[in-house]
């Protein structure tokens, strides 16, 4: 399969993917989200009257962290196009249009395998699972991280899978290499989640690195971005609206809370459903001609 990580590059495009533009690019987009990110916190003291951010509800922890994203999302578009003179098409996909179809399958494919998951752990951890539901926090809840997840799943995405992949791939001539260097740096991006310190680095980071891995396997294998955004997609709003536990990174009013969360049970668990999801992902586009 001809796939060089780079979704729609051409010859004639490589004079605008010097190593000045990517230093530039990834100073505006590091500064964006961290200008953004000072202001939100005025915001939130404007708003809740202290910077204890702990004290905070969850949907103001949800908006404090997401919006952030979404000034990186736009600085990094408009440096695609204007700094490396690309169309924006060009890092979310390299078919002739944006496989929509390849988003939903992979999303509704990777929350269906998670649902699976969690019901056989519930099974074999009788009462570990507690049904929590209330509609006066859950609804407003589910309501904005539908709206905001998004922003930061494609955020992430675009930034990891769709520039600095195919950035790797040019520089080291291996697909795999390529791979394994933005999982690296994708796990070091989420060393200072809540989950690290209250669960340690040795059980919590494998998971971050080998959900980077997984995405960007299926955005070369799949060539583009959609299957990745799906499963980063369905994997978040899982982890804000279904099942959540203690010291998560998403606080969240979710329908059920582990009462005790084994993280290594976990990452064996992701284990196995990373591999279903990938051979079942490959056969359903196979099926249906991608």
């Amino acid at each position: 399969m001809e796939n060089n990580l780079i979704p729609g590059e051409n010859k004639a495009e490589g004079a605008h993917l010097s190593f000045w533009r990517y230093l530039v690019t990834i100073i505006l987009v590091v500064g964006a989200m961290i200008m953004a990110q000072i202001g939100l916190f005025g915001v939130a003291y404007a708003i809740e009257g202290n910077l204890d951010i702990m004290a905070y509800p969850p949907i103001t922890l949800l908006w404090l962290s997401m919006l952030p994203f979404g000034a990186a999302l736009v600085v990094l578009l408009l440096s695609v196009r204007f700094i490396h003179k690309l169309s924006i098409k060009s890092i979310f996909s390299g078919h002739q249009h944006f496989q929509w179809k390849t988003l939903f399958y992979s999303a509704l494919l990777w929350f269906g395998l998670a649902a699976i998951s969690d019901i056989v752990l519930s099974l074999l951890q009788p009462g570990n699972y507690q049904f929590v539901f209330n509609a006066g926090t859950f609804i407003p809840f589910l309501l904005v991280s539908l709206l905001l997840i998004p922003i930061q799943i494609s955020a992430e995405e675009t930034f990891f899978r769709g520039y600095l992949q195919p950035a790797f791939a040019r520089v080291t001539k291996l697909w795999w290499v390529a791979i394994l260097l933005q999982a690296a740096l994708f796990g070091l991006l989420h060393g200072a989640n809540t989950e690290v310190s209250e669960y340690g680095i040795l059980t919590t980071m494998p998971f971050y690195i080998g959900i980077g891995i997984l995405l960007g396997l299926i955005t070369y294998r799949f060539n583009g971005l959609e299957a990745a955004l799906g499963l980063h997609l369905a994997n978040n709003l899982y982890a804000s609206i279904a099942v959540t536990f203690a010291g998560s990174s998403i606080e969240s009013p979710a329908l059920f809370v582990i009462k005790n969360y084994q993280p290594v049970a976990a990452l064996v668990v992701f284990a196995i459903t990373a591999v279903i999801y990938f051979l079942m992902m490959d056969f359903i586009l196979k099926k249906n001609g991608n």
